[in-house]
């Protein structure tokens, strides 16, 4: 699995309940008094047993679509290499992140669809 723009992730059963049942958290950076958003973080790279790189998943309560970003734990930027796969020589470490962010979805029961189609 490689993230790129013609990917997106969705779950049709989303509402506070599940969000909150399933370790998602009102995000106050990102809700207002319209949009309750929730994230759900988790590690997808370690070393010596500390996290370096975490997944976010993000979600407006009521829409369908989860978003799906690699953070850098000690700066919060995004880590590039995640999006930009086809440049450097990532791919051992990129398909280990993606097989822990795909376990996570699946256990979540959220789906991967491609847009293109």
């Amino acid at each position: 699995m490689t993230v790129n723009t013609h990917t997106s992730y969705i779950n049709k059963n989303i509402d506070k309940k599940w969000l909150l049942d399933n370790g998602f958290r009102l995000n106050r950076l990102f809700s207002d008094e319209e949009t309750e958003t929730y994230t759900y973080r988790f590690p997808v790279w370690k070393h010596n047993k500390f996290t370096i790189l975490e997944c976010e998943l993000k979600v407006v309560l009521g829409e369908e679509e989860i978003n799906v970003n690699v953070y850098d734990y000690n700066t919060n930027d995004r880590y590039v290499p995640f999006y930009y796969c086809e440049y450097g020589n990532y791919d051992r470490m990129l398909k280990e992140i993606n097989g822990k962010i795909e376990a996570v979805l699946k256990r979540l029961g959220i789906k991967k669809i491609d847009r293109r189609k």
